[in-house]
């Protein structure tokens, strides 16, 4: 077997530090692909229940992964889809960070951040998060690690619902409403939701409206569910502000006539059943998506459409061969992908574009998992992934452009071991390797011209869990190596390109847990020390051997708090804190300065009124103004830095109304 495809443990602890107890027998499904008691994971997965959702001071699936899944959230763009940084990948996090709907993969193969908007957080049973884990088990863009976010379902002989409102700063407006229709073998259930506002910036208007259901036949042995979904959204883009702009006028508009909209669906069919010793799985996926933008700042509007179909067929063998308890997991992964993209002077010129961009591509992927009890107190953990993709590409500029074609052949694996001492203490041990291919805009400008070719990761992992008397703690420590790491470097000659990079390091120690200090009263923290570096390599004649890779913050920290006030009154109260990290651009690591630290504190307060919950959120209470994306060298920059400004405080106030 090659080296390649020995490599990672999904090894972890017996339980999650921030869940309450009674969750620990919790079904969870992202670390085998297969439902499974979290106890018996054999992951160091993290999981956001619904419960600790509603009990969040955020307002947005990003701000929710900021404040509790521990994930780096930045804002480089002035929309509300935010990227998503995992262990410290910076410019790259969406593209190294896997993000799964349901188990189906929603990252789409271009630059674009994945569109968390368009999930409301009251269509979410929970989230699973595996940190520098997936690979195995779902393919590329997994080296930072996975987030599945798991929606409702119907649930068996229940009819219910709920409505939602709420009003707050800026304009903010939201609006939502969810249904449970369910009998004892068919169920149903639907949320839809509408969110606006003026924005913290000039020319930053939103609207967001989104539909959601879930139709399921429902069985002892067997299930079968419909899901499908659309959503629709109109952005204003406001551009960068330079640092004077920062200073004196930091809600203001760079581009005031720039401005975005995007409309997607998806239809999502997935079955199971139950053998005994053997289950057999299935989900066929189509996603669809329809982006337009007009930068009239850059004389320039551009359409954009993607179209991907998947099939997951997959089974699940459970046995005691030779007396050790054994899991199996085996399946096939067929994925289809295309896009369209042209480019034109305005919006009337679009069907006569001066640059029109066609791709596909067809990945073929088999992998196979397996779990062992060596004894009661011992499990290991191996698996195996090939992957092979083909893709067409062909960039026309007035007319003019080369068909290009690729097949490459990539690798991922795992091998580890958790070993717990008594019920209090465990520990655990991780080797793998992960992938990534290039998404459709990195090989569409590239130094070489030619296509990028797989980046591939090693990761090493072990860490300690502790559980002992309400009281939870996780210390992680891990080491990535990459090669070939797909990146756009500006020393590039001569403006800059995206390009296969020479060895690249991750390194970092991860502490987060959680605690009751008294009767209602509890908090939860995490703590993160990370470095990216260059190891080697010399751009455009600049060596950047042992220099830092820009917008990775040294430095991570969440608090959260939670107070039952009283029998229905509760106090929510979180800190987030980014350390200071170099600016994008900044590779070569000149410029003097870095971006500055920030800490952001929200609260919120929840009333319970018989079916009625009233709630009031302030957000960033103290009123910081900081950003968290700063560029340098930038040519729609007229002074050394450029951000994009973040909101200063807010106050929302929500009401929900929840019957049967």
């Amino acid at each position: 077997m090659k080296r390649s495809i020995l490599a990672a443990l999904v090894a972890g602890a017996p339980f999650q530090p921030s869940l309450p107890a009674h969750a620990e027998d919790a079904v969870v499904v992202t670390a085998t692909r297969f439902p499974e008691r979290l106890l018996d994971s054999g992951v160091g997965m993290s999981v956001i229940t619904s419960e600790q959702i509603s009990a969040s001071t955020a307002t947005t699936l990003p701000e929710l992964l900021s404040r509790m899944g521990r994930v780096h959230v930045r804002d480089n763009a002035g929309s509300p889809d935010r990227q998503l940084d995992m262990r410290g990948f910076g410019i790259t996090g969406d593209q190294n960070t896997l993000v799964l709907l349901d188990g189906i993969r929603i990252n789409e193969n271009d630059l674009a951040a994945t569109r968390l908007s368009a999930i409301p957080l009251s269509a979410i049973e929970r989230i699973e998060i595996l940190p520098g884990s997936g690979a195995v088990q779902y393919g590329p863009g997994a080296s930072g690690g996975t987030i599945n976010i798991i929606t409702r379902g119907p649930r068996r002989g229940e009819r219910s619902g709920a409505l939602f409102t709420g009003l707050g700063s800026y304009g903010a407006e939201e609006a939502r409403a969810g249904a449970n229709l369910a009998g004892d073998r068919l169920g149903l259930r639907l949320d839809a939701s509408h969110q606006g506002g003026d924005g913290y910036r000039q020319n930053n208007r939103l609207r967001q409206d989104s539909v959601a259901g879930d139709l399921r036949l429902l069985g002892a042995e067997s299930s079968l569910a419909l899901k499908f979904g659309a959503d629709e959204q109109r952005l204003g883009l406001p551009g960068v502000r330079n640092e004077d702009q920062f200073v004196s006028d930091p809600r203001g508009a760079t581009t005031p006539s720039d401005w975005s909209t995007g409309a997607g669906d998806y239809v999502t069919l997935q079955g199971k059943t139950d053998f005994g010793r053997v289950e057999l799985a299935l989900d066929a996926s189509s996603r669809g998506h329809l982006a337009t933008a007009n930068y009239q700042s850059l004389g320039s509007y551009l359409d954009i459409k993607t179209r991907s179909t998947t099939v997951s067929p997959r089974l699940r063998w459970r046995g005691s061969p030779a007396g050790f308890e054994t899991s199996l997991v085996a399946g096939v992964d067929l994925e289809d992908w295309d896009y369209r993209r042209r480019i034109a002077g305005s919006r009337a010129e679009i069907d006569t574009p001066f640059s029109r961009t066609q791709g596909s591509q067809s990945s073929r992927a088999f992998y196979l998992r397996a779990s062992a009890m060596l004894d009661a107190a011992t499990k290991a953990t191996a698996g195996a992934r090939v992957q092979r993709v083909s893709r067409d590409l062909t960039s026309e500029f007035f007319g003019t452009g080369p068909l290009q074609q690729q097949t490459r052949t990539a690798h991922a694996g795992e091998i580890g071991l958790q070993h717990a001492f008594g019920d209090a203490l465990a520990v655990f041990g991780k080797l793998g390797t992960s992938f990534r291919f290039a998404s459709v805009d990195e090989n569409g400008f590239t130094a070489t011209g030619e296509l990028l070719e797989p980046q591939s990761a090693r990761h090493r992992e072990a860490g300690i869990d502790y559980r002992a008397n309400g009281t939870r703690w996780r210390v992680t420590a891990y080491a990535i190596d990459l090669d070939k790491e797909i990146y756009f470097s500006p020393l590039v000659v001569p403006f800059g390109a995206n390009t296969n990079l020479s060895p690249t390091r991750r390194t970092g120690l991860e502490i987060n847990g959680g605690t009751t200090l008294a009767r209602g009263l509890e908090v939860s923290g995490s703590l993160a020390f990370q470095t990216a570096r260059f190891k080697t390599g010399v751009y455009g004649g600049v060596d950047v051997s042992g220099r830092d890779i820009p917008l990775v913050p040294r430095t991570l920290a969440t608090l959260g708090l939670s107070w039952q006030a009283a029998a229905r009154t509760r106090v929510a109260a979180s800190l987030a804190y980014t350390g200071a990290q170099r600016y994008d651009n900044d590779q070569d690591n000149a410029f003097t300065r870095a971006m500055p630290a920030y800490a952001v504190m929200d609260l919120k307060l929840t009333r319970e009124f018989g079916d009625w919950t009233l709630s009031g959120i302030a957000a960033n209470l103290f009123d910081k103004r900081y950003a968290s994306y700063g560029i340098v060298g930038s040519f729609a920059c007229t002074t050394p830095v450029c951000v994009y400004p973040q909101p200063g405080r807010s106050f929302f106030a929500s009401a929900e109304y929840r019957f049967k």
